[in-house]
């Protein structure tokens, strides 16, 4: 597919894509960079495509494919404005506990380095176990452990901390 006729598909089929994306998002905003995405993957994948007949089918499922993977990560990742994030709660199985986010990173930069960085660049960056694993250049199941394993010492740690914190709060008080 040369430059011309990518050009082309772009402005025969922007505005069926556009209203497709605007259809099931129902936000500007959200339709226009799924669009523009569908449009990315496009031209990356343009040598890819044998079949100039079903461009506009791959457009339509490329842009619906793009439109749940952004709900799924919405549903996983809860948006909150940085003032929210001051008052975030992490629930504990024993209750509730009040955490900060300056908290937490002290926290999590407190972990050893293998399991800090599985979980920073799962939580933080959103890559998938796979990706991890080749950044990392580690077997997926060594990935699958840190993770595992950096929760359940960054859980430890922040109920610990707390835990200390609330028992010299109460010395102080006596």
């Amino acid at each position: 597919m040369s430059k011309n006729e990518f050009e082309e598909y772009v402005e025969a089929h922007y505005v069926d894509i556009y209203r497709f994306a605007l259809s099931l998002c129902r936000q500007v905003d959200k339709a226009c960079d799924l669009t523009q995405q569908t449009f990315v993957l496009l031209y990356t994948n343009k040598n890819r495509i044998k079949d100039a007949s079903r461009i506009k089918n791959w457009l339509f499922t490329t842009l619906y494919r793009l439109f749940l993977r952004s709900k799924k990560r919405e549903e996983r990742y809860q948006y909150m404005e940085i003032e929210e994030m001051e008052n975030f709660l992490v629930v504990e199985h024993k209750g509730e506990i009040a955490v900060d986010s300056e908290f937490v990173k002290d926290c999590l930069m407190k972990i050893d380095e293998p399991y800090r960085i599985a979980l920073w660049l799962y939580y933080m960056d959103e890559l998938s176990y796979l990706d991890i694993a080749a950044i990392l250049n580690v077997p997926l199941g060594t990935v699958m452990s840190r993770i595992f394993r950096g929760k359940k010492l960054l859980r430890d740690l922040i109920l610990e901390k707390k835990k200390r914190k609330v028992q010299n709060s109460k010395k102080v008080s006596v």
